[in-house]
């Protein structure tokens, strides 16, 4: 029975990349954030280990877009070279499997870290319209409108998705709150260019979500990823106080409103604003990881102090975690992840990749032609910094269809919406 979803599913992706390319980057947009079933799902073991469905479209979507980038290879070439420096990285990556104790979780790690390049180059190979640019915006902002929409009934039901914060059935808060960042960054950087009224209220919307889904690093990458927007594309006084504000916004939520001062810190009774002026160091001392700077701490103990600089192999925590211990499957964080698996130098082409990106976004926004491209740009830049600040106490590169897609959606946006004013084609097209 599951065999024959699991092949369907897969089948209509590649079917969909072969006959409309375009459809695929659509239909991945509007249902990548989507549980395939409610609750946890059961995972099924195989050669690759234990995969739910989510894994299997995951599967079905690097399968589909790896064969449209070799129907378009000498394309597909021309763009890896503004990419190259990705493409090293992963290129390091699949090396790192060599010495991975385990080939099929190296392999599983490398299709994650790989699928959102794969899905960059399919934007980059199949979209030639700005009209379809259009569409991918409507279809980001709707995909998180409709998951908002979708927590909000259930829980108008009764139904309790989550005992931390809210949520749609079959998806965590924090993978939940990811995609409403996104949608949000979108809505803020449009509305500095059209429909102001209307994007802003879909900022303060999809911003109100993700203060309810009731994720630390969630909301500070949303606060991050709107103080680089309103950074970038205000001027004068604006330009400082907005991002000063919105920076002050985070800390303040989490001190003066009880429920999330629990959430924030042990003891929270302890942490007033009169301690923390007395002596900083008290909020260090009183911070809630949740278990998490323990699991670091292991973790960098077996995996990357034994070999610092290329780490123990791609795969090789979440190996330890799915086949040694039981309870948590996830190191959350993909910096302590990297580290431990691909070392300093693995880091490090992954830091330099995410500049290039910053670098190649930014100087797009300040030479954009179009408010198309400039708004695209500014967007995907706040996206990305949300992002980066995201992975450093959750799973990012595990959440490829619900959260990573959309980031760098944003990203092929923006990258095509200035081949389209370097091609000199009008506005007016779309």
């Amino acid at each position: 029975m599951w065999g024959l979803v699991i092949f369907v599913m897969i089948g209509i992706q590649i079917l969909l990349g072969v006959l409309y390319p375009a459809a695929l980057v659509y239909v991945s947009l509007i249902v990548g954030s989507l549980p395939l079933s409610f609750g946890e799902g059961r995972p099924m073991s195989g050669a690759l280990g234990k995969m739910d469905l989510s894994a299997f479209r995951l599967l079905g979507l690097w399968l589909a877009s790896f064969l449209i980038v070799l129907f378009h290879l000498e394309k597909a070439a021309h763009y890896l070279k503004a990419f190259r420096i990705h493409l090293l990285f992963l290129a390091f990556c699949a090396a790192a499997i060599t010495w991975a104790p385990s080939i099929a979780y190296g392999a599983r790690m490398f299709g994650k870290l790989s699928s959102v390049l794969l899905f960059l180059l399919l934007i980059m190979l199949t979209i030639s319209r700005r009209a379809q640019l259009k569409t991918m915006e409507r279809l980001i902002l709707l995909s998180g409108l409709l998951l908002l929409a979708g927590a909000l009934g259930v829980q108008a039901a009764g139904v309790t998705a989550s005992e931390i914060g809210l949520t749609f059935p079959g998806v965590g808060p924090s993978l939940f709150s990811a995609l409403l960042v996104v949608a949000a960054l979108l809505a803020l950087a449009s509305a500095k260019y059209a429909h102001w009224v209307r994007n802003l209220l879909c900022v303060t919307i999809l911003s109100a979500g993700v203060i309810a889904a009731f994720t630390r690093i969630t909301i500070a990458a949303l606060f991050v990823g709107c103080s680089t927007i309103l950074f970038m594309g205000f001027k004068g006084t604006l330009r400082f106080l907005l991002p000063v504000l919105s920076l002050v916004g985070f800390p303040v939520l989490f001190l003066f409103k009880e429920t999330f001062k629990q959430r924030m810190f042990y003891g929270g009774h302890e942490i007033t604003l009169g301690a923390l002026i007395q002596d900083p160091a008290i909020a260090m001392e009183h911070l809630h990881t949740s278990g998490r700077s323990m699991a670091w701490e292991a973790i960098f103990e077996k995996f990357f102090y034994p070999s610092p600089l290329v780490g123990s192999g791609l795969g090789a925590t979440q190996d330890y975690y799915y086949s040694q211990t039981s309870g948590i499957g996830v190191i959350h964080s993909e910096y302590v992840r990297l580290l431990s698996e691909t070392g300093i130098l693995g880091v490090s082409l992954f830091a330099v990749a995410a500049l290039a990106y910053l670098g190649r976004l930014i100087r797009s926004y300040h030479r954009a032609r179009t408010t198309d491209t400039a708004r695209y740009a500014l967007a995907a830049t706040g996206a990305l910094v949300a992002y980066l600040i995201y992975i450093a106490t959750d799973n990012g590169f595990d959440y490829v269809t619900g959260f990573g897609i959309y980031v760098f959606s944003l990203i092929g946006m923006a990258e095509k919406s200035r081949e389209f004013d370097e091609m000199s084609i009008p506005v007016a097209s779309s």
